[in-house]
């Protein structure tokens, strides 16, 4: 069940490509998606916290799940979405797969946890495979985007490494809700932000494309992956449970050309292989 949980959680996650573009093409701006996701996935939340008698027990650990939300999700996500607008669905799913390499990074020059040699190898070889995704494809590219996709990497490689210390021993489904919570907080500020600056109300969705983006966003991309990660880590561990959320970017490529239309060059597609091995390696060389 442990495995099942995090394969639905990566399937989950890999859906906010597609159904973020949806909400770009329905008319949502990011911020407008953002804060609709959320506040879609909110009541459906308490739901289950209710149905599974998982209601916090204890104040301060639901208190940090919501500052991880706030500060955590909430710049990770802006992140994720500005790369989304810039690189498109694929790229996109790949960049945000360079963080095991940053995780490294920062254990060894920060949190005294040297690597060994076959760590830089991984880090190089994902770095490699990063450039090569960067070639011309059918994929527009920009250097705003590329950067804008390493910093999705390094922002969630940051968020992993401090909610791993924030989070432990604690209900998965407690943790999911307040980091639900913190995220509606975040992006409503975001949202108040935007509709002050532009003079202008926020987009109410409408039947139709608009309520198959949101609902997609909020059921899908949030509430099925956010739930399941955290059960799946209590029955398998972390580090198996982060081996198993690399199939989103398997899941990731495949909505992206059967939906989106978006392909790949055979050079783009060897970068990707690269990506996905360095995790893999990185990923053993830590358990063993």
């Amino acid at each position: 069940m442990g495995t099942f949980w995090v394969i639905a959680s990566a399937f989950g996650f890999a859906t906010l490509g597609l159904f973020g573009k949806l909400a770009y093409e329905a008319g949502f701006s990011r911020n407008e998606a953002l804060f609709w996701r959320f506040a879609f996935a909110l009541p459906v939340f308490a739901l289950i916290l209710v149905w599974t008698r998982s209601l916090p027990k204890r104040r301060g650990p639901f208190l940090r799940a919501i500052a991880l939300g706030a500060i955590g999700i909430g710049s990770e996500a802006t992140l994720y979405f500005v790369t989304l607008q810039k690189l498109g669905a694929a790229l996109t799913v790949i960049f945000l797969y360079l963080y095991p390499a940053f995780v490294c990074l920062i254990s060894h020059f920060f949190l005294s946890k040297r690597m060994s040699l076959a760590q830089w190898g991984c880090i190089f070889m994902s770095l490699a495979g990063c450039a090569l995704t960067g070639g011309q494809g059918t994929v527009s590219l920009s250097v705003s985007g590329l950067v804008f996709g390493v910093m999705t990497g390094f922002w969630y490689a940051v968020y992993l490494l401090v909610g791993e210390k924030l989070i432990q021993n604690e209900n998965p489904l407690t943790v999911s809700a307040g980091i639900a919570v913190g995220s509606f907080f975040s992006f409503s500020a975001m949202a108040a932000g935007e509709m002050f600056l532009t003079h202008q109300f926020l987009k109410t969705p409408k039947l139709g494309a608009d309520w198959v983006a949101l609902l997609g966003l909020a059921f899908l991309s949030t509430v099925l992956p956010f739930g399941t990660l955290y059960l799946g880590m209590k029955r398998i561990g972390v580090a198996q449970a982060a081996l198993l959320s690399t199939l989103e970017v398997v899941f990731g490529l495949g909505f992206a050309y059967l939906f989106l239309g978006e392909k790949l060059t055979l050079l783009q597609g060897v970068g990707a292989g690269l990506i996905l091995l360095s995790v893999l390696l990185i990923k053993l060389n830590r358990r063993n």
